[in-house]
């Protein structure tokens, strides 16, 4: 049996608004809509905690990490999502 010592690496979660600034400021807009109709304490849990968002022409795809986020924000923030996204079509999925 090795005793040698691995070491691990991590890389700490960056909240969505902050990655889609970097990566995809077009979306940034919509994001600070979708902030005002659900409120900081709601966005910061339910959508700066996205594990991915990613918008094609009038679809939007959002990966959540729980279950249970995918269901509050399909049962409670799905018609503020598609507005503040102007979009038709989203799907939400967890890890």
């Amino acid at each position: 049996m090795s005793t040698e010592l691995t070491t691990r690496y991590s890389i700490p979660f960056t909240p969505l608004e902050e990655r889609i600034s970097q990566e995809m400021p077009h979306l940034s807009e919509a994001l600070a809509a979708l902030r005002t109709a659900m409120g900081p304490e709601d966005f910061d849990k339910y959508i700066n905690s996205l594990a991915s968002l990613r918008k094609v022409d009038d679809q939007l795809l959002l990966i959540t990490k729980k279950e249970m986020y995918r269901s509050i924000l399909i049962s409670r923030f799905l018609p503020a999502i598609k507005t503040a996204f102007a979009v038709n079509f989203i799907r939400i999925v967890n890890q």
